[in-house]
C-alpha cells in the first residue's frame, strides 16, 4: 500500500469535507481492532465531548460498529463500557460509492 503524508491527507480530507478526526478514528480502529473512548482520546489526543460526535456519526453510517466492552463492568466503567470495530465491509462499501459518483458520467 502507498503511504500517504500527513499533509497530503489532510489536504484531501479538507477537499472532500471530512474532518480529520473521523480519518484519525478510522485509522486507530483498523490499526488496532477494537478500542474504547480513552484508547481514541489518547492516541488522537482530544477530549471526550469532541470524540463522541464523531464516533456517533461513524455508528450512524455503519463504519464503525459500536458494542459493550465485556471486560468493563458496572456504571462507573461508563462510556469506557463501550468498545468500537471498523466494519470493514462498509467501509469499502462507502468508499466505492463514493468513487463511482465521482467517476460517473451522468
Amino acid at each position: 500500500m502507498t503511504r500517504v503524508s500527513p499533509d497530503e491527507l489532510a489536504s484531501v480530507l479538507r477537499a472532500f469535507g471530512m474532518p480529520t478526526l473521523r480519518a484519525g478514528i478510522i485509522r486507530t480502529t483498523l490499526d488496532r481492532g477494537t478500542v474504547t473512548a480513552q484508547d481514541l482520546m489518547e492516541a488522537l489526543e482530544v477530549g471526550r465531548t469532541t470524540l463522541v460526535p464523531h464516533t456517533q456519526a461513524l455508528v450512524a453510517s455503519g463504519i464503525l460498529v459500536q458494542e459493550k466492552d465485556p471486560t468493563k463492568v458496572g456504571a462507573k466503567a461508563g462510556f469506557n463500557r463501550l468498545v468500537w470495530r471498523v466494519d470493514r465491509q462498509a467501509l469499502g462499501r462507502d468508499l466505492a460509492v463514493l468513487c463511482a459518483a465521482l467517476q460517473s458520467d451522468r
